[in-house]
């Protein structure tokens, strides 16, 4: 019955959500800083009739329903897909001048043996430092 009130950045700006238990999940959402937030209406400035109010309250019942997260689809990435596919068909690409390097021309990567390495700079270290360290006198 409880749940973790939280910040998070995500694409370079900081955003306030909630962590909240959702069967064997934890769940993420994202919530409104106080800035962001419209001030709310005042019942005294809206007048609802009980009819509007009656299909107000069929149309909710009607939208009603258990949420279902795989009913949500990101169309970005398959819209990106698609504008990708189509510019390769329609040869709408465009190359750089700069041509890469055959394999065999290309620089060999040094290899190193890093426990090698490291014993080496532990050696280096070991040198450097006086058996006994005196103080200089002014």
């Amino acid at each position: 019955d409880k749940v973790a009130v939280a910040t998070f950045v995500m694409h370079q700006r900081e955003h306030l959500c909630v962590l909240m238990p959702q069967g064997s999940a934890i769940v993420l959402q994202t919530l409104r800083f106080a800035d962001e937030l419209l001030p709310p209406i005042k019942e005294d400035d809206v007048k609802v009739t009980s009819t509007e109010l009656t299909m107000a309250k069929k149309l909710v019942q009607s939208l009603t329903g258990r949420f279902e997260p795989t009913r949500f689809k990101d169309s970005y990435r398959a819209d990106l897909k698609r504008r990708v596919q189509e510019k390769i068909r329609k040869k709408e690409t465009h190359s750089l001048d700069v041509e890469a390097p055959e394999a065999d021309q290309r620089p060999k990567a040094q290899v190193i043996d890093l426990m090698q390495a490291l014993k080496a700079s532990l050696g280096k270290k070991e040198a450097r430092r006086p058996a006994v360290q005196r103080r200089r006198k002014a």
